[in-house]
């Protein structure tokens, strides 16, 4: 899993998956992890900086440890 080594930007989620673009439906999933507090904001206080990164939050990580962190998802 990309966000369990350190906070991502969408940029950087997007490469990993080997994308060369931010897509529709990483823009998609990464609201939903947010939604579902699964990730948090690095600076919470300017959710649209351009510097944004994205983090897993405790309860990101225990999904995260219980589906494995094999794979390419963010």
């Amino acid at each position: 899993m990309l966000l369990s080594v350190a906070p991502r930007s969408k940029a950087e989620l997007s490469r990993g998956l080997g994308q060369k673009e931010i897509s529709g439906q990483l823009n998609k999933v990464v609201r939903q992890l947010l939604a579902d507090q699964m990730l948090e904001y690095t600076i919470p206080e300017k959710p649209g900086s351009q510097h944004q990164k994205y983090r897993l939050t405790e309860k990101g990580r225990a999904a995260a440890a219980k589906h494995g962190s094999g794979g390419d998802t963010p």
